[in-house]
């Protein structure tokens, strides 16, 4: 089995941008716009959404704290941030300074592909996402 490269990163000090008790943070070696970040969880975990709430809030933490770094130092529109990549099976959150409107959107939206939804599917959607929510609640 191949180590996991973000793993290792997490471990080599050197790389590190920034780090608290349950996250590291890193420059993107293959940025969107200068001053690309990832922000990590030290623990192997694939999926973002299934962190343990410590570890999650610590990765919002230092997002916050590297936002305002970010936004002193490449003066941005606005600081992006998404939860996005399939290269590595280790959980992430980038943030991205964003200096156009398409830095971070999606390959339809930059195409003009994205169709509309209809009110029906709107409602639709939005009713089962507050049901799975009253469900969990």
């Amino acid at each position: 089995m191949t180590p996991c490269p973000f793993c290792q990163l997490a471990d080599n000090h050197d790389e590190l941008l920034a780090s608290n008790k349950y996250a590291v943070a890193f420059l993107d070696i293959n940025p969107i716009r200068s001053g690309h970040v990832l922000i990590i969880p030290k623990h192997h975990e694939p999926d973002f959404f299934q962190l343990d709430d410590e570890t999650y809030l610590d990765i919002m933490r230092l997002a916050k704290q590297i936002a305002k770094a970010q936004e002193q130092v490449f003066n941005p529109m606005k600081v992006g941030m998404l939860v996005a990549g399939m290269d590595v099976p280790h959980a992430r959150l980038h943030l991205i300074p964003m200096h156009d409107y398409h830095d971070i959107t999606s390959k339809q939206m930059l195409e003009g592909t994205v169709t509309k939804a209809s009110d029906e599917e709107l409602r639709e959607s939005k009713d089962k996402l507050v049901q799975a929510l009253d469900s969990a609640a």
